[in-house]
């Protein structure tokens, strides 16, 4: 009868883990559903809803036109979703299927100077979990960047950086694999530490200038997922206890 409870036990906690695995924690984590964001004034593009942004320039600070979402920014082998509203203009971006256009053409050697853009969302974390954020990237070969990150950050309840993993895309950014953009799927994965208050997922555009040789220079982003189960220690301790207590 023991043996039994404890397979029913084991089969329980791995279809929990496997539960919350499956369960993205990030809104709106396939870009599709914007809102209106004001460029200058008066001029207004739509950007991701629920996520944060932040655009500057090494010489002329902080700007809004580092980024805006895009019906043609997230084709296959991207995954095909369908939240936006399919509306024109600042309201949406013309389609139901939305990604991120980052434009690293919107910086220069001066009188602005490079460009850096951030896309990131935060949500609650609890140490001791292991964190998976996956997402799609791709861009088109004249794009100038000294960096293009993925990065899956733990944040301690004041807001500071206590640690986390960069994934650095450069280095595959840019390889022809035969996709529009050459789109590719990036991995993040690291176990929260002690203290984690919130979970962020970001996606970066750093150093980035406008191309002299002119053609396409399009950096992409599209359907992110942040997914969360216990480290096998975990796990195994959460069992071990069960069965003790059982017994």
């Amino acid at each position: 009868m023991r043996n039994t409870l404890s397979l029913f036990t084991l089969a329980a906690v791995l279809s929990l883990a496997s539960h919350s695995a499956q369960a993205t924690l990030l809104t709106n984590g396939n870009l599709d559903v914007t809102q209106p964001v004001e460029i200058v004034p008066g001029f207004f593009l739509p950007k991701p809803a629920s996520w944060v942004n932040e655009g500057f320039r090494a010489i002329s600070g902080p700007y809004e036109d580092e980024m805006s979402s895009e019906p043609w920014a997230g084709p296959a082998p991207t995954p095909v979703t369908a939240d936006g509203s399919g509306l024109p203009g600042p309201d949406g971006c013309d389609g139901p299927d939305c990604a991120v256009f980052f434009k690293p053409f919107s910086g220069n050697a001066a009188p602005n100077g490079p460009t850096t853009g951030h896309l990131y969302q935060d949500v609650p974390g609890t140490p001791g979990l292991e964190y998976t954020l996956t997402g799609w990237a791709g861009a088109e070969s004249n794009a100038l960047m000294t960096g293009a990150e993925m990065a899956l950050e733990f944040l301690d309840g004041g807001g500071s950086t206590i640690g986390g993993t960069v994934v650095n895309l450069l280095p595959t950014l840019f390889v022809d694999n035969g996709e529009p953009f050459d789109y590719k799927q990036y991995t993040a994965s690291a176990v929260a530490p002690a203290n984690t208050a919130f979970v962020r997922a970001r996606v970066s555009m750093i150093g980035a200038m406008g191309n002299p040789a002119g053609g396409g220079q399009a950096y992409v982003v599209d359907d992110f997922e942040l997914t969360a189960i216990p480290e096998p220690s975990t796990l195994a301790l959460v069992l071990v206890g069960i069965i003790r207590r059982r017994r």
